[in-house]
C-alpha cells in the first residue's frame, strides 16, 4: 500500500481549495439542467438540488492517483479517496512553502513537481475514479486480462487499467494481459499515447476506429470492455467543457441513441461471460440507469454488484453507482458493472485464440536504426513500423491483431531525415524492458533537465536521465555536456 507523509500540526490543515472564479455557466443554466425530468425518480429533495446546483458550478481539486509500482511521500497531508484508496486528496496548506516552488505560488501544486514529471501519479477528478473502482483496477482482478477501453482519451482510466493488467498476479496462457485503447477523435490520440507511455508498460496499442468498425474486426476478443460514453456532461459544466445546450432534452435523446449504438458494439467485442463497465459524467437518468436497463432488457446482460461501492449505490438500478458533487467532493459521475451471459463459449475462445496467435507481420527493425541505436533493439520484442519514420516495440506475446489495427503503440524510435533517435516513450519504459545507459541526477540537476537545459556529463552517447531511479527522459552526451532531448510538452517549469 502506498503511504503518504502527513504533517503533525493539525492546525495547519485546511480544506482542499476550490476555484473562486465565477462559474463559466450560469447558476440558472445549471439549475435548469437539473430539472426533475432529467433526474427522474432519484430521491433528491429541492434543497439537495440547490446544493447540487452550487456544487456543479465549482471546479473541484483533482485527486492524485498513485502509480501502482511507486511510493510517494507527499509534502502535504493527504487522505484516501473512499471509493478508490489507490488515489488520495491533498489538504492544501496556505502556509506551505516547499523548496520546489516559489513562495508566491500559493501552495502545493502536484503538477509542478519532480514526482509528477517522473510519472509517480496521475491527476484526475475523483469522480472519474468510480469507473476504475467498478473495474477493480486497484486489485489483481485485471491481471492477465485482455481489456478494451472503447472511448479512451485522454487516458485517465486507460492508464489505470494498463497498470492493473501489467502487475503481478494470476497469469493465464496469454501472458500478462493487453490493453487496446480506442479513440474515435484523432486530435485526442497524442495525449492518450503520452499518458499510456507514462505507465512504463509496453502492453498496449491505440486504435482510431468507430466502435462498429472495431467490433466487425475484433468480435468476441476482450475479457473486459470499458465504455466511458459521450454524454450530456453536466458534471463538466464548471470546467467549461459543456454548455447549457448540451443538456437539453433533444441533446439527451441524441446521446441516448449514440450510447446504445456504442453499447451494442461493446457487446459484440466482449467474450461470453465478459465484463462491461459503463460510465458517464452526467446526472441524467436516461443516460445512466435507463441505459443499464437497456443492457439487461435488450442485450440480456446480468447486473454485477460491486460490494466496495455499496455506499454509492443508485436506488434505481442494481450494480449502478453515483457520485454527487455536493456529497462526494468531485465533479460527479456514474458507473455500472454488468456481465455478458455465457453462451457459445468454446466457439468464442477458438475464434479468439486464432486472433491471438503471434502476428505473421512482425518485422525486424530497419538495419540503419539497429546500427544507430543498438541498445534499443536488444530485448526480445516485436517491431512494427506504422509509418516510415516511427518504430514501435510491442511485447513478444502481443496479439496478432495488433499490427493490423493499431495507429499508435509503445513508440521506441523516430527518424529525423536519415537519423534515428530514441523516442521519449522508450525512456519511460520499465527498466527491465530497455537496457540503456542511465545517469542519476540530484534535485537541482533534475530541475535543470525538466526545464529543458543541458546537463554536464562525462558520458558520451544516448543516456536515460533519472531521478531517484525514476526515468525522466533522454539526453545525448559529448563527453562534456548532455544535450537535452526532453519534449516540450513534458517539460516542467517551477
Amino acid at each position: 500500500m502506498r503511504r503518504s507523509k502527513s504533517k503533525s500540526n493539525s492546525s495547519a490543515r485546511s480544506r482542499s481549495k476550490q476555484s473562486k472564479a465565477a462559474p463559466l455557466v450560469s447558476l440558472d443554466a445549471i439549475r435548469a439542467s437539473l430539472r426533475s425530468e432529467k433526474l427522474g425518480d432519484l430521491p433528491i429533495s429541492p434543497d439537495d438540488v440547490e446544493r447540487l446546483t452550487h456544487a456543479v458550478s465549482i471546479r473541484h481539486e483533482n485527486a492524485i492517483r498513485i502509480r501502482r509500482d511507486r511510493t510517494v511521500d507527499f509534502p502535504v497531508e493527504t487522505r484516501p479517496v473512499p471509493w478508490y484508496p489507490q488515489a488520495v486528496r491533498y489538504q492544501q496548506d496556505v502556509s506551505y512553502a516547499h523548496t520546489e516552488l516559489p513562495n508566491d505560488q500559493g501552495g502545493y501544486r502536484p503538477s509542478k513537481t519532480i514526482d509528477y514529471a517522473a510519472g509517480d501519479f496521475y491527476l484526475q477528478d475523483a469522480g472519474s475514479l468510480l469507473a476504475l473502482a467498478a473495474a477493480s483496477a486497484d486489485t489483481h482482478e485485471l491481471s492477465g486480462k485482455t481489456v478494451l477501453d472503447l472511448c479512451a482519451a485522454p487516458g485517465g482510466k486507460a492508464s489505470g487499467v494498463l497498470e492493473a493488467i501489467d502487475q503481478s498476479g494470476p497469469v493465464g496462457d496469454r501472458g500478462r494481459g493487453f490493453l487496446l485503447a480506442n479513440e474515435t477523435i484523432g486530435s485526442r490520440i497524442a495525449p492518450l499515447a503520452y499518458n499510456l507511455a507514462r505507465t512504463g508498460s509496453d502492453r498496449y496499442a491505440i486504435t482510431n476506429l468507430d466502435p462498429d468498425t472495431l467490433a466487425d474486426r475484433l468480435p468476441g476478443v476482450f475479457d473486459v470492455v470499458l465504455v466511458d460514453a459521450p454524454c450530456s456532461g453536466q458534471a463538466m459544466m464548471a470546467r467549461g467543457k459543456q454548455s447549457a445546450t448540451s443538456v437539453s432534452e433533444s441533446q439527451i435523446a441524441t446521446n441516448v441513441a449514440r450510447q446504445q449504438r456504442i453499447l451494442r458494439a461493446a457487446d459484440r467485442l466482449l467474450v461470453p461471460g465478459g465484463r462491461l463497465i459503463y460510465s458517464t459524467c452526467t446526472f441524467a437518468v436516461a443516460e445512466n440507469e435507463e441505459q443499464v436497463q437497456f443492457l439487461i432488457d435488450d442485450l440480456d446482460y446480468l447486473s454485477t454488484p460491486v460490494q466496495r461501492l455499496v455506499a454509492h449505490a443508485s436506488p434505481l438500478s442494481e450494480a449502478s453507482y453515483r457520485l454527487w458533487p455536493h456529497r462526494d467532493e468531485c465533479a460527479g459521475s456514474f458507473a455500472a458493472c454488468l456481465n455478458k451471459r455465457e453462451s457459445d463459449a468454446a466457439e468464442a475462445e477458438h475464434r479468439r485464440s486464432d486472433l491471438w496467435e503471434r502476428s505473421k507481420n512482425a518485422a525486424t527493425a530497419p538495419s540503419d536504426a539497429t546500427e544507430q541505436l543498438p541498445f534499443l533493439f536488444a530485448s526480445a520484442t516485436m517491431w512494427y513500423q506504422p509509418r516510415d519514420w516511427i518504430i514501435d516495440g510491442f511485447p513478444h506475446d502481443a496479439p496478432a491483431w495488433t499490427s493490423e489495427e493499431y495507429v499508435l503503440g509503445p513508440e521506441i524510435a523516430h527518424r529525423t531525415g536519415t537519423t534515428w533517435k530514441p523516442s521519449h516513450a522508450a525512456a519511460l519504459r520499465h527498466p527491465h524492458l530497455l537496457d540503456a545507459e542511465r545517469t542519476e541526477l540530484d534535485d537541482h540537476a533534475a530541475w535543470m533537465y525538466l526545464s529543458g537545459e543541458a546537463i554536464p556529463t562525462a558520458v558520451r552517447g544516448w543516456q536515460i536521465v533519472e531521478h531517484n531511479n525514476r526515468p525522466l527522459g533522454w539526453m545525448k552526451g559529448d563527453g562534456r555536456i548532455g544535450k537535452n532531448h526532453l519534449p516540450t510538452h513534458a517539460r516542467v517549469h517551477r
